[in-house]
């Protein structure tokens, strides 16, 4: 499991499948990671997730929202459930959500089949 398990933008680092980072919010980093605007900027506006910034959501991050990356999808509703209920909680239900039905394995974004063997429910990759 990752040291951080989730990110400032409101990402579940849990279900992110980078071997070589352990979470946005780790020392253990990879170049993405260290190139993040919005963990930058919650880092130097003393933020813990980017829905309590004043400016939330600023025109950037609308944009990363809005990509073309189906987990970027997820983001709004995870800042709303954040900003109702705390991030403790939704890191629960964040775990829930990413563990396998069948094993109980953690799983990642885009991943199809649990090494069970299990299916599952995946986003298509963007072309």
């Amino acid at each position: 499991m990752k040291e951080a398990q989730y990110g400032p933008c409101g990402l579940f680092c849990g279900a992110c499948g980078a071997t070589d980072c352990d979470g946005c919010l780790s020392d253990k980093i990879d170049d993405w990671v260290r190139r993040c605007k919005f963990r930058k900027c919650a880092r130097d506006n003393k933020i813990e997730v980017c829905c309590f910034c004043p400016d939330y959501p600023c025109k950037e991050f609308d944009d990363f929202m809005n990509d073309k990356w189906p987990h970027h999808w997820t983001i709004k509703e995870n800042m709303e459930y954040i900003k109702e209920n705390g991030v403790k909680k939704w890191l629960e239900k964040q775990k829930e959500e990413w563990t396998c039905k069948n094993c109980g394995a953690e799983i990642i974004w885009y991943q199809r089949e649990c090494s069970c063997g299990a299916k599952l429910k995946a986003w298509e990759l963007p072309e």
